[in-house]
């Protein structure tokens, strides 16, 4: 789709995107969603509202992509953050 949105076939797209970015179009989007998710955590959010927000129907999948990028559980740094915000 977004390859036909910017005029270019598809595997230009995605290769010139990596050479660029160092990245996968996917992997770059996903890292945005859980960038766009902690900043909702933060915000006050609870973890299914963010995990809907950004697209994840699937919480459990929410939660160990989460974890993959900021090594802990969507839950445990909703705590983090409010016990930070009550000091």
């Amino acid at each position: 789709q977004l390859s036909s949105l910017v005029g270019i076939n598809r595997q230009k797209l995605k290769t010139g995107f990596k050479s660029v970015y160092g990245n996968t179009i996917y992997k770059a989007l996903r890292e945005e969603r859980l960038e766009h998710a902690s900043l909702l955590l933060m915000a006050g959010r609870s973890v299914k509202e963010a995990a809907e927000e950004v697209g994840y129907a699937n919480q459990g999948h929410f939660a160990s992509r989460f974890k993959e990028k900021y090594g802990v559980l969507p839950k445990d740094y909703l705590k983090t953050i409010r016990s930070k915000l009550e000091v």
